[in-house]
């Protein structure tokens, strides 16, 4: 019965494109530009420098810093909080990319990767703080709201993932070790790595658009509906179209925090498409996913009940939603630039702190 309904479903994806191929070919113009000027170049170098991260050995002296909460907190070997920490400042999907490459580097046994990817592929402050924020509701302040709700929902997603398979096998709490390799070799690597999951990621948001926006012009649904559906579908796309709508201010914060919580099915096709090769179980991702959106929304109608918001917020009069998009990415690239410096410096202290070590142990 699956296989028949899968190939139901292949059968009608090419019809849906053909019986619209002008409004298909609009969508999928709109997909590569995404892809190009916002996917690529806020996700690309943080990719690369996730790779540099794993191979150069640098999760290892991550783990020692969060030895003390990974485990108790999580059931997830230290090793895992390079995954938490590089999604949640990089955003969707890196975080479910490293939790892979651990896994498959024997850093994390597979019930730790799948309960690790249950909470550690997050959005990014570049998207919450930068187009949220700035962009669509022209408060940064909202965006520093939401965003900080996104990292609670998160940890308490990892709270209650913890429980899954509990009592299954979980690595040793020895530190594993890197094989040697040249910076040379590391770099060749993570740059391979990160252009095959760069690609993958992008033939899926260019896949999953144009498919989720000719089946929701089927669908008979208000606006408030119908930019839901839009955000479960892809998130970008729905919480532009929940900013734009005509209510107040903390119901649209409320399902805007849901949306980017669960990420959409564009995102979740991302991950499917990067973890493929792990063969990983994506059903406590999706779990947790679901459980990210919901957790959200509630904190944030608790904080709203707490500390009200009564202002109305109106993009500014005369400028484009598109060209606000534009000015957010400009603003926020300041953000990527800094952290991926900060990560690189960091990379070549440690570095350097390891050779002089090893140098004053031959002597």
């Amino acid at each position: 019965m699956k296989r028949l309904l899968l190939h139901i479903g292949i059968i009608l994806i090419p019809v849906l494109i053909i019986a619209d191929a002008r409004a298909s070919i609009g969508y999928a113009v709109e997909a590569i530009n995404m892809c190009v000027y916002m996917i690529v170049p806020t996700l690309f170098p943080f990719f690369v420098c996730s790779g540099l991260l794993i191979y150069s050995g640098f999760c290892e002296r991550m783990a020692k810093l969060f030895r003390f909460c990974m485990m108790p907190l999580f059931r997830v070997s230290p090793v895992g909080s390079s995954a938490f920490v590089l999604g949640i400042i990089s955003g969707y999907p890196l975080g479910a990319a490293t939790a892979g490459e651990l896994f498959q580097n024997g850093y994390l046994t597979k019930t730790e990767a799948q309960r690790l990817l249950a909470f550690c592929n997050n959005s990014g402050p570049l998207f919450i703080l930068g187009s949220v924020g700035i962009a669509m509701y022209s408060k940064i302040h909202y965006g520093v709201i939401l965003y900080v709700i996104h990292i609670l929902s998160a940890i308490t997603v990892g709270i209650i993932m913890s429980f899954y398979r509990r009592n299954d096998y979980t690595a040793p709490k020895t530190v594993m070790t890197s094989p040697e390799r040249s910076p040379g070799e590391i770099f060749s690597i993570a740059l391979q790595n990160a252009i095959s999951t760069m690609l993958t990621v992008c033939g899926a948001v260019i896949f999953f658009s144009i498919i989720s926006r000719l089946v929701l012009a089927l669908l008979p649904l208000n606006n408030g509906l119908m930019s839901l559906a839009a955000g479960i579908c892809e998130f970008v796309t729905g919480t532009s179209m929940i900013a734009s709508l005509d209510i107040n201010i903390a119901k649209k914060l409320i399902m805007t925090a849901f949306v980017i919580g669960f990420a959409g099915f564009s995102v979740h096709l991302q991950v499917m498409a990067v973890i493929s090769r792990y063969r990983l179980s994506i059903a406590p991702y999706l779990i947790g996913k679901l459980l990210h959106g919901i957790i959200a929304a509630v904190y944030t109608m608790l904080y709203l009940h707490f500390f009200p918001i009564t202002e109305t917020v109106f993009a500014p009069a005369g400028v484009s939603r598109q060209a606000l998009l534009s000015k957010s990415f400009s603003i926020s690239s300041a953000y990527e630039i800094t952290a991926v410096l900060a990560v690189a410096l960091l990379g070549l202290i440690l570095a350097f702190a390891a050779k002089k070590k090893n140098a004053s142990q031959s002597l």
